[in-house]
């Protein structure tokens, strides 16, 4: 009631969190990794969690759920190793259109992706989830 920035944005981001975790029927955030992790199976190394800097801060994980979700999403040849800052940032714009050409609507920027933020992590992967549902309904 008094507008203080800090506890409105903390109210919107439980409403946000809340509405794409309703959007994947109700799951949890262990459960969006886990799924995650079985989408993606032994063609990358598990995740631990939405905060996992070493897993996720290549963005070759996001990648990877672009890949599983459509083969033809992804060419192999532009994505980098993820060894400097340079290249992380290029395999981040890069996930961020994969997923765009699977048609979610992402509102993150590669600044989010490199630094591992869990909040945009969670958005990203809840999206994905809703695309391979989609996906399987259009079959």
């Amino acid at each position: 009631t008094k507008g203080e920035r800090k506890l409105v944005l903390a109210l919107v981001w439980q409403i946000c969190k809340l509405h794409y975790l309703q959007l994947i029927g109700g799951k949890t955030e262990e459960q969006v990794v886990q799924w995650a992790n079985e989408l993606v199976g032994g063609a990358y190394p598990p995740i631990k969690n939405l905060k996992d800097k070493d897993g996720l801060s290549d963005c070759v994980f996001l990648i990877h759920m672009c890949s599983k979700l459509e083969p033809r999403a992804v060419n192999w040849d532009i994505v980098m190793k993820g060894a400097d800052d340079e290249e992380k940032k290029n395999n981040a714009k890069y996930a961020i259109s994969c997923a765009r050409k699977l048609g979610a609507i992402i509102f993150c920027v590669w600044e989010d992706m490199v630094h591992v933020s869990p909040k945009q992590m969670l958005i990203f992967f809840a999206t994905m989830n809703g695309i391979q549902k989609e996906l399987a309904e259009n079959k």
